[in-house]
């Protein structure tokens, strides 16, 4: 039943009355600056990020010729992240999020095979959009199992193809417990069957290309990759929602393209129609402002906090489900579904995962030193009890 004092109001509120009550609603979030926010893939934007969404919020990416200066600013973005994935030729689109970045990549590999029943071969560990996504697709899911750190299986993946086979999806930073898939191999597996690989890094492809330690292959070098989706408002620190995907090249445009026949472009590629100007110079903003040293520093920060973290937890007796290759730990205990509960009865916002009867913490850039250094103390009271 709908509330009451819910239906359009006769007069309109005072700017001051309008505000207030805005603020009183806002209080009931949670604040990153809390450091308590330890389950979300997203954090507090980038100061510069605010400001520039605030400058472009009227822009609309989806009627170009009225907004040039924001499709600039959406091509400047796309040839940043390109290059810092080895995409010479790489095009693509500031969208609403990761789930419509890989919409867009597994549509574009749908419409390229041409088969009358797709099917398209998914990790066990795949983020959860691709079940959209195969819904709204008619896309046959097949899955392909782990190996024991929780990387897809090549060799299981290979098995799964088919003739009907239209795509096979690796994942760069699962979201569940940051493990990488091995795209090395996936781009093997790819290249043998004449078959499209998709990369879904909305989380990694913003973390691993600024780690101190050896990084995996996972993008563009690899001739079997033909798409990757990458997070701007998720490492990037970018205002939501700004989502990114990249294709290898145009050609693979025209098979997801729609002709607007009243608009100043004259076709669209992007899922949704009408798309705002200011994500894209949300992330213009962050990536002037900060460049290769700045994300290093703020990736290298996050993963000390995560070593912090991690040694901690093993040291107050709990288990690690994996060792830690991003700024993801996953955690286990006798009773871990009551341990996380403990948890969230102190404040703390974490993640518990049935599939691996685990506890996840995502530690983010609001997630500092001295909220790690707290956890654990509270993690250490709560297993004395």
């Amino acid at each position: 039943m709908r509330e009451e004092g819910l239906a359009l109001q006769p007069k309109g509120l005072s700017r001051k009355a309008v505000l207030a009550e805005l603020k009183k609603i806002r209080d009931q979030d949670q604040d990153y600056d809390e450091g308590r926010i330890l389950c979300s893939m997203c954090t507090k934007p980038h100061p510069l990020a605010e400001k520039a969404y605030q400058m472009f919020f009227e822009s609309n990416l989806g009627d170009q010729g009225l907004f040039p200066g924001s499709a600039q600013l959406e091509r400047e973005v796309i040839d940043q992240l390109a290059t810092l994935l080895h995409g010479e030729k790489a095009v693509g689109f500031i969208v609403s999020g990761g789930t419509e970045a890989n919409l867009m990549a597994l549509l574009a590999a749908r419409n390229m095979a041409k088969v009358n029943q797709p099917e398209v071969v998914l990790p066990q560990s795949a983020h959860f959009s691709f079940t959209k996504i195969c819904n709204l697709l008619n896309l046959k899911p097949v899955y392909a199992g782990l190996d024991s750190s929780f990387r897809v299986d090549a060799s299981e993946v290979e098995k799964c193809i088919s003739k009907n086979t239209v795509a096979i999806v690796g994942t760069a930073g699962t979201a569940e417990l940051g493990v990488i898939d091995p795209i090395e191999k996936l781009s093997e597996v790819a290249l043998r069957h004449n078959v499209f690989l998709h990369v879904d890094a909305a989380f990694g492809g913003l973390v691993i290309p600024f780690l101190a330690n050896a990084k995996p292959n996972f993008d563009f070098n690899l001739k079997g990759v033909k798409s990757i989706t990458v997070d701007p408002h998720k490492m990037g620190m970018v205002a939501i929602p700004a989502g990114g995907i990249l294709f290898k090249d145009d050609k693979m445009l025209d098979c997801i393209k729609t002709e607007t026949p009243y608009l100043t472009d004259k076709v669209q590629y992007t899922f949704v129609g009408t798309r705002t100007g200011a994500s894209a110079a949300s992330a213009w903003a962050v990536f002037k402002a900060l460049g290769m040293e700045g994300f290093q520093k703020v990736v290298g920060s996050c993963m000390k906090t995560t070593k912090l973290l991690a040694d901690g937890i093993e040291k107050a007796g709990f288990k690690l489900v994996v060792e830690p290759t991003l700024n993801i730990v996953a955690f286990r205990s006798e009773n871990t579904r009551g341990l996380a509960e403990k948890l969230r009865e102190r404040g703390w916002f974490v993640s518990y995962v049935p599939r691996y009867d685990c506890i996840r913490i995502v530690v983010m850039p609001h997630v500092k030193r001295k909220h790690a250094v707290a956890f654990l103390e509270d993690l250490r009271e709560i297993e004395k009890l």
